[in-house]
């Protein structure tokens, strides 16, 4: 399978039809040349040295892969497939608080990538410009970037600046409704089913396990982009309110803004530094 090409298509369908759901998806995860894929680009991180609450790292699992890349395969083709609970663990901030990360298993981590590689085309096609965060070739400076030219070339007045920050945004993004957005795309209940597993895994913290109500963990590859997913109602609402029309005009004099500019980004969404592959 040319796993490029198939990518490929996957946003052209979503490009060209924007009220388009996906059936008949699951079946990718479990064939062999996308799971090598996912395989792949798992082993090529850092990330890789480091295991989860199975302590099994890369190298481990490579040391017997074709059991374990074998038993891996029939459970997904089984649809018997279960997440492993997240390792909890924490990376000191710049502000000297500590970020929490949830490190999951080797398994997790290619199953996780391999959904990534599924489901990232697809929401690539809908993901607005102004979103600069945690997505693939954009970084936060794309977005100071695009703010000075944006700045630069423009004879209008601006007079604010106005940066906001979700706090523990990854911590605290709501399951169901999570849930919800990616059914706007996603009709495959194997795929929603999966997706529903790994938000409830749960995290093992020194020695004890927590349910996970509610939110997805920073470290897991599918965390950014769901994150996107959950943010992408809150873009389409900005864009609106930017955009060039009799109700935005309204809106922005009523408020006392001539003009109006709209990016989103992550403090942390570096190439490399995304997430625990």
């Amino acid at each position: 399978m040319e796993i490029g090409e198939r990518q490929r298509q996957l946003r052209l369908w979503a490009e060209q039809d924007k009220e388009r759901r996906f059936y008949d998806l699951y079946g990718l995860l479990s064939n062999h040349d996308w799971l090598t894929a996912a395989h792949a680009s798992v082993s090529k991180h850092a990330g890789s040295a480091t295991a989860g609450t199975d302590g099994m790292h890369m190298d481990v699992f490579d040391a017997k892969y074709e059991e374990n890349f074998g038993k891996l395969r029939e459970e997904l083709k089984a649809s018997t497939f279960e997440p492993d609970p997240v390792r909890r663990a924490y990376i000191p901030k710049t502000n000297g608080t500590w970020r929490p990360l949830g490190i999951p298993s080797m398994k997790d981590r290619i199953v996780q990538e391999a959904l990534r590689m599924l489901l990232e085309p697809i929401w690539e096609a809908d993901f607005a410009n102004e979103s600069y965060g945690f997505r693939p070739g954009r970084c936060t400076m794309d977005a100071v970037i695009a703010l000075y030219n944006t700045l630069r070339g423009s004879n209008k007045t601006y007079q604010w600046i106005i940066a906001g920050d979700s706090t523990s945004y990854f911590d605290t993004i709501p399951h169901r409704q999570l849930m919800k957005c990616v059914t706007r795309r996603i009709q495959d209940k194997d795929i929603l089913e999966l997706l529903w597993k790994f938000l409830r895994a749960g995290v093992l913290a020194k020695g004890k396990l927590r349910n996970t109500m509610t939110g997805t963990p920073q470290g897991g590859i599918m965390s950014p982009l769901l994150a996107n997913i959950y943010l992408h109602a809150f873009d389409v609402y900005m864009r609106k309110y930017t955009a060039l029309n009799e109700w935005s005009r309204r809106k922005r004099r009523a408020q006392g803004l001539s003009n109006f500019v709209y990016v989103r980004y992550a403090d942390d969404c570096a190439p490399g530094n995304v997430h625990m592959r």
